[in-house]
């Protein structure tokens, strides 16, 4: 039966076909802030990209923010504010044209972390930590998600990580020094001035492992370190891949005086591509119907 995955983003939408084939990967233009007929042009491009396909039966979805008490909407995205009060439903039904006869809704950090584990197997516990435009967390306990309760322990990105340079940073939301604030895209852009993923990924290659943006990567996996004790860490998303090149720097940094609470010869791994959040939705809403 054919799936499809959705990972909306604060920047982009991506998609996956998962069906008889191959998958199919795709990805919208990039967008800034958009309003609900903006963010729905973008979903349908994205959706367009992938080519023919049979009637969807199954839709995985990722979309950022706080889900409300009901677990149908999105109560509060800081990233992209015209989610907030959207049904899911209404949300895939605009989209597609149509609402199809199963959904789910999983957040980007652990459909990736699912499709990274379909891929490349491991048990153990896993920290898959997705920088984008946000910066999320999930943890695997061989492939299923720890969690607090019925929550998540995605927001990695609101953690204060303190003052790394001269001055406080501050968040899209009004909080000073998070982690989003030193290392998610937004930051980024306004940092470098130009926002093309191959300009960032050049600047990136070129920082010192005492600027603010290294520093604060580090910190960011010392804490979930001390927190969660992974076996292996791997980093995902568009920022998140891009530390690919700074892989034996960024774990000497991590390691150095770490806490004797993290599991001795952790691992350090990164992501093989942009649409692990697409396509892991599309296979986890495949395994839900």
């Amino acid at each position: 039966m054919p799936a499809l995955g959705i990972d909306i983003g604060g920047s982009s939408v991506k998609a996956c076909l998962l069906d008889a084939g191959a998958p199919r990967t795709s990805q919208s233009p990039p967008y800034t802030n958009p309003d609900r007929p903006r963010l729905i042009t973008a979903i349908r491009s994205a959706i367009e990209n992938l080519g023919p396909m049979e009637p969807i039966i199954a839709v995985g979805l990722c979309l950022p923010g706080r889900h409300n008490a009901g677990g149908d909407a999105i109560e509060v995205s800081v990233n992209l504010p015209c989610l907030n009060g959207w049904l899911f439903s209404e949300l895939i039904g605009d989209a597609l044209g149509y609402t199809p006869e199963q959904h789910c809704v999983v957040s980007d950090a652990y459909a990736a972390a699912h499709d990274w584990i379909c891929g490349h197997g491991g048990r153990g516990r896993l920290a898959a930590v997705a920088i984008g435009t946000g910066v999320g967390l999930c943890v695997l306990d061989d492939g299923r998600p720890v969690g607090i309760g019925q929550r998540g322990i995605g927001h990695l990105g609101m953690t204060d990580v303190g003052r790394l340079g001269t001055h406080d940073t501050i968040g899209p939301d009004g909080a000073s020094n998070t982690l989003e604030s030193y290392i998610g895209l937004g930051a980024l852009r306004r940092r470098f001035g130009d926002g093309r993923h191959e300009a960032i990924a050049e600047r990136i290659a070129k920082l010192s492992i005492e600027d603010p943006f290294m520093l604060a990567i580090v910190r960011g996996l010392r804490i979930v370190h001390a927190i969660y004790t992974p076996d292996t860490v791997v980093m995902m998303g568009g920022v998140g891949i891009t530390l690919r090149g700074r892989s034996q720097e960024l774990y000497e940094a991590v390691s150095a005086s770490l806490t004797t609470l993290a599991r001795p010869g952790w691992r350090l791994e990164f992501g093989d591509s942009l649409h692990h959040a697409a396509s892991g939705a599309a296979r986890l809403t495949s395994v839900e119907s």
